[in-house]
């Protein structure tokens, strides 16, 4: 396996971050996928865990690997998937989209498809309008957290913001994780809660950094 290595960042060797080839995809979404085991918004859209990692390869296939920072961690415990700015969140179709819609019915009926239908339209009404960095995802396999994987891949992620000074961008999905963002800069700018005594979602922001 080849991989770039994310040098502007000096990380413990544990916690080296590369950019993930498309050998790596698969991997990151079962990463994912196992990180999100216990995510309120996702348990809420369908608390069939198996279906998890192919919610996230569809995202994957589709667009985020096709603009260069998804981003895995060299023991292949945590990942990240991120959009640098300009690009539309608009995601062309792909064949994989057709299985997992098939799956997530399966799973839980119509009420899922509704209930993606209500997730996608809170996100699009709070993503912010001006370009930025977007964090889709970004999480540590379940017996892997607490070890400072996921505050590796933000810190790695955000050099890229910092770079190009841009600002960045998250919808957090889990309270849990709310501090942790707040610790690289991140500030609530907004929250949604979703129906049926669903979940809440605090939308992120962290402004550019500029030497």
């Amino acid at each position: 396996m080849t991989t770039t290595p994310m040098n502007a960042v000096d990380l413990p060797a544990a916690h080296t971050i590369v950019k993930a080839t498309d050998r790596d995809i698969k991997q990151v979404c079962e990463i994912l996928g196992d990180a999100f085991s216990n995510d309120p918004v996702v348990n809420w859209l369908t608390p069939k865990a198996s279906i998890y990692p192919a919610l996230f390869r569809v995202e994957a296939e589709s667009l985020y690997r096709k603009h260069d920072h998804v981003l895995i961690n060299s023991d292949h415990t945590g990942a990240a998937l991120w959009l640098p700015a300009g690009v539309s969140l608009k995601a062309p179709f792909h064949w994989r989209s057709i299985t997992t819609l098939f799956s997530l019915i399966f799973a839980g009926g119509l009420g899922t498809l509704k209930r993606g239908a209500e997730l996608e339209k809170v996100f699009a009404d709070n993503h912010p309008t001006e370009p930025h960095f977007y964090l889709h995802a970004v999480g540590a396999a379940l017996n892997n957290q607490g070890k400072g994987i996921g505050s590796a891949l933000l810190k790695t992620g955000l050099a890229a913001c910092d770079a190009q000074g841009m600002p960045a961008y998250l919808e957090s999905t889990n309270p849990r994780n709310n501090p942790l963002y707040e610790r690289y800069g991140f500030k609530v700018i907004g929250e949604a809660t979703l129906s049926g005594d669903g979940p809440t979602v605090w939308f992120m922001y962290r402004d550019a950094v500029t030497s």
